[in-house]
C-alpha cells in the first residue's frame, strides 16, 4: 500500500487519531510539516486541530502537495463544529489536481481554559471512516 497518515496538532488530539490510523494501516505517520515529503502515495490521510484560522504553516505544506506527492487524500477535522476548514482545503488541493476522497468532521469544544476532549466515540468514528476509504482504495486492505 502507498499510504501515509499525517497529522497537525494544536491540543493533541489530532495525533491520538492519527496513531491509531497508522496503527490500522501499519503505515508511517508524521507531523505537519513532516521529516520526508510524500512521494507519489496513492493515499494521504490528513488529520488536524482548527480552532480559528488555519495554520499558516499547515497551509503552506498542503499547497506543495500535488500529484508528485498523492494522488488522493482524506481529511479529517476536529474543531467546534466538525467542518469550519473542509471547502478551503477542497478547493486547494483540486487547483493542484489532488482528489479528496473523503471528509470527516469531529467535533470538540475547546473551553476558555481547557483543550477538550476527544473522545472513545471520535477515535471509532475516525477508524470507521479510515476502513471505508482504505477499502474502496486498495482492494488488498483488509481491516
Amino acid at each position: 500500500m502507498k499510504l501515509q497518515v499525517l497529522f497537525f496538532n494544536k491540543y493533541g488530539h489530532a495525533q491520538v487519531i492519527a496513531d491509531k490510523l497508522s496503527s490500522l494501516f501499519r503505515c508511517k505517520c508524521d507531523q505537519i510539516p513532516p521529516a520526508y515529503q510524500c512521494n507519489k502515495e496513492k493515499l494521504v490521510f490528513i488529520a488536524y486541530e482548527k480552532h480559528g484560522a488555519l495554520d499558516k504553516k499547515f497551509l503552506e505544506f498542503l499547497k506543495e502537495m500535488d500529484t508528485n506527492k498523492t494522488a488522493n487524500v482524506a481529511l479529517i477535522e476536529i474543531s467546534k463544529t466538525g467542518n469550519e476548514g473542509f471547502d478551503e482545503l477542497r478547493t486547494l488541493f483540486n487547483s493542484n489536481g489532488v482528489n479528496v476522497a473523503g471528509t470527516l468532521g469531529l467535533e470538540n469544544h475547546k473551553g476558555v481554559i481547557g483543550k477538550g476532549k476527544i473522545t472513545e466515540d471520535d477515535i471509532n468514528k475516525a477508524l470507521e471512516f479510515a476502513k471505508k476509504i482504505g477499502s474502496e482504495m486498495f482492494e488488498s486492505f483488509k481491516a
